[in-house]
C-alpha cells in the first residue's frame, strides 16, 4: 500500500495573540469584526465555510456552502432541499458552520440549529441570482447521480434563456443556523493557539479560553 507521509508540512503562525479581554461579549459583534478583517486580508471567498451536518445514519458529512447574510439571529445559505445536506437536515436540525481564514491565521466555528428560511426569503434571493444559476437550482437532482453532464449544461443553457427560470421550486431554498456555540481561533507561534469559546443560555454568552 502507498503511503505518503506529510510529517513536514508545517507552517509556523506568526505571533499575534488575542487576550480574552480583547474580545467583544456578544459573539455576533465579535463575528462582524473578524469577518471585516477577514474580508480586507483574504483573497478568496470569506463567506465560504464547510457546513457539517449528521442525518440518522450518524455518518457526518461535510462541505462548503456560501453563507449569504448573517445577524444576531443566525446564519443563512441556500441549497437544494433533496440534497444530501437537505435530507440530513430533515433528520436531524444539528449543524455546524466552519469558517477559515488562512491569510488571517483564524478560523470560527459556529454549532446550532437550522430552520428552513420562510417562503417569502427564499423567493427573494432566488430572483437576485443570474439566470443560469437560476436554471441549474431548478433543474439539478442535487446529490444524485448524473450520466451526460453536456447534455444537463446544455438544458440549463436553453432554460436560462426563457421565463420559466424566474420562478423558485419548492424543493430549493435557505436555512438559516441559530447559533448556540461558538469557537474562535487565531493561531499562534509553535502551535500555542489562541481559542475562545461561546457558550448561550438564557442570561446571554458566557466566555472561556481553551487550551491549544
Amino acid at each position: 500500500m502507498r503511503s505518503i507521509e506529510l510529517f513536514g508540512m508545517r507552517r509556523e503562525y506568526s505571533s499575534n495573540p488575542v487576550q480574552i479581554s480583547d474580545l467583544n461579549p456578544d459573539p455576533f459583534l465579535q463575528f462582524g469584526k473578524w469577518f471585516d478583517e477577514a474580508s480586507k486580508a483574504e483573497s478568496s471567498e470569506v463567506n465560504a465555510a464547510a457546513l457539517a451536518t449528521v442525518g440518522a445514519d450518524m455518518m457526518p458529512s461535510a462541505r462548503m456552502v456560501l453563507v449569504k447574510n448573517f445577524s444576531d439571529k443566525g446564519y443563512v445559505f441556500f441549497t437544494n432541499y433533496s440534497s444530501k445536506k437537505g435530507r440530513q437536515l430533515s433528520e436531524n436540525n444539528k449543524a455546524s458552520l466552519l469558517f477559515f481564514w488562512p491569510e488571517s491565521m483564524r478560523q470560527v466555528r459556529i454549532e446550532g440549529f437550522a430552520e428552513k428560511l420562510s417562503y417569502w426569503e427564499s423567493d427573494r434571493y432566488f430572483v437576485e441570482r443570474p439566470e443560469n444559476s437560476r436554471a441549474s437550482a431548478i433543474l439539478s437532482k442535487q446529490s444524485s447521480v448524473l450520466k451526460d453532464k453536456k447534455s444537463f449544461d446544455n438544458e440549463v443553457e436553453t432554460l436560462a434563456k426563457s421565463s420559466l427560470s424566474d420562478k423558485r421550486p419548492d424543493f430549493w431554498g435557505g436555512y438559516i443556523l441559530r447559533p448556540v456555540l461558538y469557537e474562535f481561533w487565531q493561531g499562534n507561534k509553535s502551535r500555542s493557539h489562541d481559542r475562545f469559546q461561546y457558550l448561550g443560555n438564557q442570561e446571554g454568552w458566557t466566555i472561556e479560553q481553551l487550551y491549544p
